[in-house]
């Protein structure tokens, strides 16, 4: 009895109002329709928003770059590793005050050149699917929470 009182609870104190819960499951499936789109450029979607940052963000620090895609440190440098080990990313050495950074490669230009455009085909199946009056709001919300948190 104590397992179903323990459900109910759950349910309705935690999974059916808990924002990470939703905020999470939501991000999952997005996250499967940009990975499944931007497959033949051989990126997932986290690849492609790091390699997307690091082109904007030119002589910035692993932790300026951390701070843009609110990462920690930490996760953003494992992260990382995949995209350098493949030669999209260039990490130097430790500079003044054992700063790093990283910077696109050649390569990564290129990988970036094919996925740009298969980042748009998702953009727009996104758009399609949740509505135009929906993608507005949803993109003003999560840059107000963004702003807020």
């Amino acid at each position: 009895m104590m397992k179903k009182a323990l459900a109910m609870k759950l349910k309705t104190d935690v999974a059916d109002v808990c924002v990470c819960r939703k905020t999470r499951e939501t991000a999952r499936k997005i996250s499967r329709i940009y990975d499944d789109m931007l497959q033949p450029a051989g990126i997932k979607a986290t690849q492609f928003t790091m390699l997307a940052a690091i082109a904007l963000q030119v002589d910035s620090t692993l932790t300026e770059l951390a701070e843009t895609l609110g990462m920690e440190r930490t996760t953003l440098s494992r992260n990382l590793k995949p995209l350098e080990r493949s030669g999209l990313i260039d990490i130097s050495a430790e500079g003044y005050r054992r700063t790093r950074s990283a910077g696109i490669t050649n390569k990564g230009v290129t990988v970036m050149a094919k996925a740009l455009p298969l980042w748009k085909s998702a953009q727009r199946l996104l758009k399609k699917r949740i509505g135009n009056e929906n993608w507005d709001r949803v993109q003003f919300d999560l840059k107000e929470i963004g702003r807020l948190l």
